[in-house]
């Protein structure tokens, strides 16, 4: 177990005082482990699943449908994991609504993005954002993994389907930048995905990896201008999270390649193709972190799907992403894999394969961001309720939208300045 788990309920621990021997090891444990974000098995929190909570000392959890129940089992949850832990958490979902709708059996079934991009209203976009917002707080969420940036392309089989705002990079950036704001301004924090944009995938990374052929110049005009739209654009829809997808852009890296020669050394172009973004150093820390300048938290899909286990452990994959410049890694089921991955971490550190100042990185933006969601509210079950109603009464708006073919843009920002895209 590690030492004084239940020391400091508020901020995450960074840039500890290490004093030599056990308690500098199990320091450097807990801080490996709040790089985890983690899965549960049940709709509560029995002995064995508090114990490998307090062991692991994730600094994020997430919770799937074979966690849901009820609306006051999620609340109770939710608290649960908080309590256990002994220090603040964020405790996420993919509630994107229609084919990934978590709170499908305690609630009104939610829209999908397909029916907010046939409206077309960014009015009704950033409605759906506030309700979902609604909904997950008085659960007791601060994170939602959502919205999806990638375009749509017409693709069956990458997985995306009715889950792209659009297939236009402007329209994306407008709906899914109001889907956000609406989410924001009510205290859950988005996380856009799937960086740099799973658009051009022909099979999907569930199951094996895909690759992403386009060229350089197609993925800079078009896959990425949403996430440039909204990581600089208004101030109210800035994304402070990124998913890293589990696609390889082999395009990609061979003009980062070329970019970045001049001033370091860099490893040969190898079986680029058979990496997936999310253990790629091109991808995460030279196209996202140096060259777009992202500096919010970056976490990646999950590493124990098809795309990233037909190659590498979950494990490896795990500390290869945190090398590549990601913050948290995704681990959505096994608790094997929890303990290998944040164990290879610390092996890591010790080896100097990571410095240990890359953890304190990584403590300070997961602090950042559960700070921004600020503190859980109590559970008021007439609200969710409440909340529900008013989702049905969206979906009723969404179609009237789209039956009449208005038109209902947000633009303009605080500034008076036109929204736009960005242009490259």
């Amino acid at each position: 177990m590690i030492a004084g788990a239940n020391e400091g309920k508020g901020k995450l621990q960074t840039n500890v005082a290490l004093p030599p021997g056990k308690h500098e090891a199990d320091a450097l444990r807990q801080k490996a482990g709040q790089l985890l974000f983690i899965g549960l098995p049940g709709t509560k929190l029995d002995r064995h699943t508090r114990e490998l909570l307090y062991e692991v000392q994730p600094g994020g959890v997430i919770l799937f449908g074979r966690n849901i129940e009820s609306p006051a089992q999620v609340a109770n949850l939710t608290t649960q994991i908080r309590d256990a832990l002994g220090h603040r958490v964020i405790i996420g979902i993919d509630q994107e609504g229609g084919l990934v709708d978590r709170f499908r059996d305690i609630c009104e079934p939610m829209p999908s993005a397909k029916s907010v991009r046939n409206a077309a209203s960014s009015v009704l976009a950033e409605k759906f954002g506030e309700l979902s917002a609604r909904a997950l707080r008085v659960l007791g969420f601060n994170m939602n993994f959502a919205p999806v940036l990638d375009l749509g392309g017409g693709n069956e089989e990458n997985g995306l389907r009715a889950r792209t705002f659009g297939s236009q990079p402007s329209v994306v950036s407008r709906l899914a930048g109001a889907y956000l704001d609406g989410l924001q301004r009510n205290r859950i924090i988005g996380c856009g995905k799937h960086f740099p944009g799973l658009g051009g995938s022909q099979v999907d990374s569930h199951r094996r990896l895909p690759v992403v052929t386009h060229s350089w110049q197609w993925i800079f005009e078009r896959d990425l201008v949403p996430f440039m739209d909204l990581m600089s654009h208004r101030p109210g829809e800035r994304l402070h999270s990124i998913m890293i997808s589990h696609a390889a852009f082999p395009e990609v890296s061979e003009f980062l390649q070329e970019w970045f020669r001049r001033t370091q050394e860099l490893p040969a172009l190898d079986a680029l193709h058979q990496l997936p973004a999310t253990v790629s150093n091109n991808v995460v820390m030279r196209l996202l972190r140096q060259a777009l300048k992202f500096d919010g938290l970056v976490i990646t899909d999950d590493m124990e799907m098809g795309a990233v286990v037909q190659t590498l452990s979950v494990a490896e994959a795990s500390l290869r992403a945190i090398e590549a410049g990601s913050d948290m890694v995704l681990i959505c089921e096994k608790e094997a894999n929890f303990v290998a991955a944040r164990d290879l971490i610390v092996e890591a550190v010790k080896e100097n394969r990571i410095a240990a100042s890359a953890l304190d990185k990584a403590s300070e933006r997961i602090e950042r961001v559960i700070t921004l969601a600020g503190e859980a509210e109590p559970f008021d079950e007439d609200e969710f309720d409440k909340v529900c109603d008013e989702i049905t009464k969206l979906k009723d708006e969404l179609k009237a939208a789209e039956d009449t073919g208005e038109y209902t843009p947000l633009y303009g920002t605080e500034e008076g300045d036109e929204r736009r895209s960005s242009n490259f």
